[in-house]
């Protein structure tokens, strides 16, 4: 599962991150560590980014990334 597969509100733990190491440097310093919990906050229409809860704080990524972060449910 990926983080672009999330139902809205639907909590998972991160399992890993793209093999890009400057996007997954990126994301690392976003707060996307894995092993962290993170949610879906929303879905923006028509094939729109997505607003993830990362700690305290929203972080938008399109979906072109978030097909690239594994997740697991918890």
């Amino acid at each position: 599962m990926t983080l672009s597969d999330l139902t809205q509100n639907q909590k998972v733990k991160i399992i890993s991150l793209p093999s890009d190491i400057d996007l997954a440097t990126q994301l690392l310093e976003q707060g996307f560590v894995p092993n962290s919990i993170v949610s879906l906050a929303h879905k923006a229409p028509w094939n729109g980014p997505l607003a993830i809860r990362v700690q305290n704080t929203k972080i938008s990524l399109g979906h072109n990334v978030a097909k690239q972060i594994e997740v697991a449910a918890i």
